[in-house]
């Protein structure tokens, strides 16, 4: 399975925006510094299912630029963000296989629900919503999980 970010379980939601590079590090690029005060583990509660994650990190930045954005029958929106190169580490072979080298983010609850087993966690939600823009770069946070069809972990 890919490895996501859910955008949606953790408070920045509304990424950022920004309109040059990040900045500069050792190598010209900075990684952004990301603590559990950015993530909002209580919107897991939103996600239906939950069993079928594995949360490999409970808060993670990462930068990339949107390559599309699709909405889903669960009301998450499905975003392929191309990863800028610091990020690369973060990818599996099923990111880059089945999903054209991109990490996918999935911030919940953004639309209308037309998944029967999505209505009940989304009918809650009253959380950020995140209207992102295809070739626009952003900053993002989230939990970290790899998502499996099944609940064998």
């Amino acid at each position: 399975m890919a490895f996501i970010l859910f955008v949606g379980a953790c408070s920045l939601f509304v990424a950022y925006r920004f309109s040059q590079s990040p900045g500069s590090g050792q190598d010209g690029q900075q990684s952004p510094q990301t603590t559990d005060a950015h993530c909002n583990q209580n919107l897991l509660q939103y996600v239906y299912n939950p069993g079928r994650l594995r949360i490999l990190n409970p808060c993670v930045s990462v930068t990339g630029i949107v390559e599309e954005v699709r909405k889903e029958a669960d009301g998450d929106i499905h975003i392929r963000l191309r990863l800028d190169q610091q990020f690369a580490s973060l990818l599996n072979e099923k990111n880059i296989s089945s999903q054209q080298g991109d990490l996918i983010l999935e911030p919940i609850c953004q639309g209308k629900v037309r998944q029967p087993d999505a209505e009940e966690p989304c009918s809650q939600y009253n959380g950020p919503y995140f209207e992102p823009v295809v070739g626009q770069r952003y900053l993002v946070w989230g939990a970290f999980a790899k998502v499996y069809q099944n609940k064998e972990l």
